[in-house]
């Protein structure tokens, strides 16, 4: 399994792929810390920030370890990089212990290339859009076969280009995530970090809003609010299914059809999000 957990805390043997394409929370935590359960959808062992650099080594052995247990899903260093190419050494080692990997700084479709060719065969990627020369590469990011989605590194994408954590700011690179990702027929993107526990719910809504199906997330207790926000309300619901069970009195117009679609997609995640 991912890492992914049931409503009580135990190990869910949901296969990788079906968790990366629907997960509404990835848990970023280092590997350094006491106890790995987690009520997020996906459990990443961050190899990256979550690792000071005296101790990365110390990280890998922790993270070998959680693998023994189950399958884990790892967040590596930029590629090429020395820490990045300890990390994927790690990934090649763990094999089928491996549930997929979140790649930070991806640079562009290169980079998804040679962690591609570098782990198991099929090893979900999660490409982590963080600058702005990655942003403008996000098209092609999206479109390589491994790409499984994209997330938003917020942080280091507002120290590269200045922006600040406005919503009216960052709605362009968001969309532009947004848009990429369906281009080339993948789900949703990864929303950077749901910020302060009180603020997960309305951070979720605004990322549904925006086109996202998921957010990354440093605490627990942000994780309620966020699937609260990701999660189709059961109103929503029973419009999208009284919508395609009505007959149109009369003639209808142009916006009928798209809005069927969307009544289809909502019923269809509601759907596959109950079954996890």
């Amino acid at each position: 399994m991912s890492l992914a957990h049931t409503p009580a805390g135990a190990a869910s043997a949901a296969p990788a792929g079906v968790c990366a394409d629907l997960a509404r929370t990835w848990m970023l935590r280092s590997p350094l810390a006491r106890g790995l359960d987690t009520a997020a959808d996906v459990l990443v062992l961050d190899l990256e920030d979550g690792l000071p650099s005296g101790r990365k080594d110390e990280g890998r052995d922790r993270a070998r370890r959680a693998a023994a247990e189950v399958p884990v899903w790892l967040r590596i260093s930029a590629a090429g990089t020395r820490d990045g190419q300890a990390d994927l050494a790690l990934g090649r080692e763990l094999d089928d212990r491996l549930a997929g990997v979140v790649l930070a700084m991806c640079a562009g479709p290169a980079d998804v290339g040679h962690v591609a060719a570098s782990l198991p065969a099929g090893t979900p990627i999660v490409a982590m859009v963080e600058s702005a020369a990655a942003l403008l590469a996000a098209p092609a990011i999206a479109a390589h076969p491994a790409t499984r989605r994209l997330a938003f590194g917020t942080g280091d994408f507002r120290r590269d280009t200045g922006m600040a954590a406005d919503r009216i700011a960052l709605s362009w690179p968001r969309a532009q995530l947004v848009v990429a990702s369906a281009a080339a027929g993948i789900a949703g993107p990864i929303d950077g970090p749901c910020g302060p526990i009180d603020q997960a719910l309305d951070a979720a809504l605004h990322a549904v809003a925006m086109g996202f199906t998921g957010t990354l997330a440093l605490q627990d207790a942000a994780v309620p609010g966020a699937h609260a926000g990701f999660t189709p309300a059961p109103d929503e619901v029973e419009r999208a299914r009284a919508l395609l069970s009505a007959t149109p009195d009369g003639p209808v117009d142009g916006s009928y059809a798209p809005t069927l679609a969307r009544a289809r997609a909502l019923i269809a995640r509601a759907e596959a999000l109950a079954a996890l």
